[in-house]
């Protein structure tokens, strides 16, 4: 049996102890490590004490069986895990996962129903140890990203950008996206070249659902709205250059997909549709116009932490 070693402990983290019987040594060893930073815990060796929440697995060709005991609020959970269900170098990542979810799924009850009509008949731990564990999964319901995307405009022009994204959580499901992008493209034309520049915020709401353990897909729809720039760059002195700029704005709505999205950090990736209702149309001399009027999408990819 494989059991985590302690760590240095902080006040403000939770405690828990994690046996894992009959895997891997590495593997175990791995999984323990990434489970107590899912976590934000503490591991602690030896016999757990009325502040520990304790986790068992116990491996069987190619499954794991987990179980927790947890003194935070009471509560024995249990359940198992197909290990087969990721690569052999993935396996470590995903019984952690798995343990992370149940013991956080135990801990949840402290922030939606911190005081049970029906109390359990063993001691609860200490206030200090149910504060600790409580601050782990309310802290979850926000979600960080740095964002990567392509916009295609109705002209068939692509623009490429960046910026950052929040995720509200207001349930396990449902969620308030607000986002910031800048794209930029130099786009050619037979007469010079256009400089565009198009900033934008979005603000959606969205609904999710889990497909397994390692994919959550996501549909939102929202309100995008910012502002372009199009300066022209003439090709010598035969054309002329010219500027247009204005508002742009319309509804928008998003497809993501994210993976292993129990882990604190986490890729995601989407597409986007949506439409200018009002927008800016730049007029080309003797090529097409750059028009971020009318239809647009996008693809996106992002790296997220919660």
């Amino acid at each position: 049996m494989v059991r985590a070693q302690a760590s240095a402990a902080g006040p403000e983290r939770p405690r828990v102890s994690i046996g894992i019987v009959g895997c891997d040594a590495a593997l175990a060893r791995e999984a323990q490590r990434i489970a107590a930073i899912e976590l934000r815990a503490t591991l602690v060796d030896g016999a757990p004490d009325a502040t520990v929440t304790q986790v068992t697995a116990t491996c069987s060709r190619a499954v794991a069986a987990l179980e927790v005991v947890d003194p935070t609020t009471g509560k024995s959970l249990g359940r198992t895990v197909a290990l087969t269900e990721a690569a052999a170098n993935g396996r470590a990542r995903l019984l952690a996962l798995a343990v992370a979810e149940l013991v956080a799924a135990s801990w949840s009850e402290l922030q939606n129903n911190p005081r049970p009509q029906a109390p359990p008949a063993t001691p609860l731990a200490p206030y200090a140890a149910r504060e600790a564990a409580r601050a782990v999964v309310a802290e979850r319901s926000l979600e960080l990203a740095a964002a990567f995307d392509t916009h295609f405009l109705a002209s068939g022009d692509c623009l490429f950008g960046a910026g950052a994204r929040a995720v509200l959580w207001v349930s396990p499901l449902l969620f308030a996206r607000f986002d910031v992008l800048a794209d930029y493209a130099e786009l050619g034309r037979a007469s010079g070249s256009v400089a565009v520049i198009m900033p934008s915020v979005s603000v959606a709401l969205g609904a999710a659902r889990w497909l397994g353990t390692s994919l959550r897909p996501s549909l939102s729809a929202g309100m995008r709205g910012g502002y372009v720039w199009m300066n022209g760059i003439a090709d010598g002195l035969a054309a002329s250059a010219a500027r247009q700029r204005g508002v742009w704005l319309g509804p928008e709505v998003a497809l993501q997909l994210a993976v292993w999205p129990g882990a604190r950090v986490h890729p995601i990736v989407g597409v986007a549709a949506g439409a200018h209702v009002l927008g800016v149309r730049g007029t080309v001399s003797g090529g097409s116009d750059v028009e971020a009027v009318g239809l647009w999408g996008g693809v996106s990819a992002a790296v997220a932490i919660r």
